[in-house]
């Protein structure tokens, strides 16, 4: 057995001596081996590189804002033990989450129904459905500011339009105020859904083209009703859709600055005061940048872990 062993390990020296090639091979495998780990992190080190740019470093500035006094002219000027985060306790700040809320819960679920009864509509085979299809777009690509004084401007009491139209058609018998403390906020979340709308049909019209036909021949001659083909077909097929179009509107939402400025500037009586207006309040009116980063991060914090929630639920029930 002993002489069995000696003869192999003999065999195998003699190989590797008689072939020279053997080693160089080796040290090429290795080589490709560590080239094949290490040439995805290559290929991404540019994304990561813009992600740190683009979102990190803005976001590191904001926690460090948040964290101490802070001014738009010197920044961080030194820690305040969390000073700023006592405003997000106040009867002020509490009436403007009230008021953001019902802002991004109407404004969204207005664009969604919208955009769904829209997108099924323009999905039937009717005519003149590619000029519709087109003129449905228009709102979306008006600038925010524009649109806000646009509408400022139709909903004049005195010289507006559509107060004007009201009046001649005896709809009503006085110009009604749109934009008054009791209306404010229901006017501009009408029109942020005209705005918003048009990204929701794009993408659900997309979805739609997505559904086999044959599924809804079946169904229909199944007997199935109009309601339940939308039920039990059409809106399963659409969920992963309309989960992210959701998502990405809400967040569009909670941005919306510029309109709402120029139609209310958050009045009357900070009844259209959402968190964006108040956050540039905070920072370019009284100059507080700590308190207006702190709400800026608390804000960004709440979306993030909504959205995680949101995307990680659908990505369970996809599963």
């Amino acid at each position: 057995m002993l002489n069995t062993d000696n003869e192999s390990a003999t065999r195998t020296i003699t190989t590797q001596r008689t072939n020279p090639n053997q080693r160089p091979l080796r040290v090429k495998r290795a080589k490709s081996l560590t080239k094949s780990r290490v040439e995805p992190y290559i290929f991404i080190l540019p994304t990561v590189a813009l992600f740190a740019v683009v979102l990190i470093i803005p976001i590191a500035n904001l926690t460090l804002y948040s964290l101490g006094d802070s001014n738009l002219f010197q920044g961080f000027t030194g820690w305040n033990n969390f000073e700023n985060f006592s405003y997000l306790a106040s009867a002020k700040f509490l009436q403007t989450v009230l008021v953001t809320v019902i802002w991004l819960v109407g404004g969204v679920v207005g664009i969604v129904v919208c955009g769904l009864a829209i997108a099924l509509a323009l999905n039937k085979p009717i005519k003149g459905r590619t000029l519709f299809r087109a003129l449905v777009i228009i709102p979306w690509i008006v600038p925010h500011a524009f649109a806000g004084a646009m509408w400022s401007w139709v909903l004049q009491p005195q010289f507006g339009i559509l107060n004007r139209v009201l009046v001649t058609t005896g709809l009503v018998s006085e110009p009604i105020s749109f934009l008054d403390a009791d209306s404010a906020l229901a006017t501009v979340i009408i029109v942020r859904i005209w705005q918003g709308a048009p990204f929701m049909i794009i993408t659900l019209l997309a979805g739609l083209q997505t559904i086999p036909n044959e599924i809804e021949e079946a169904a229909q001659i199944d007997g199935a009703t109009w309601f339940q083909r939308l039920r039990y077909i059409t809106l399963p097929h659409l969920r992963p859709v309309l989960t992210v179009s959701t998502l990405i509107v809400a967040a569009w939402t909670l941005q919306v600055f510029d309109t709402v400025y120029v139609m209310t500037n958050g009045g009357p009586a900070r009844s259209t005061q959402i968190i964006a207006l108040d956050i540039y309040s905070k920072v370019f009116i009284e100059s507080d940048l700590g308190s207006g980063a702190a709400m800026a991060l608390v804000t960004l914090i709440v979306v993030s872990v909504m959205s995680w929630r949101a995307l990680r639920k659908e990505g369970q029930e996809t599963v």
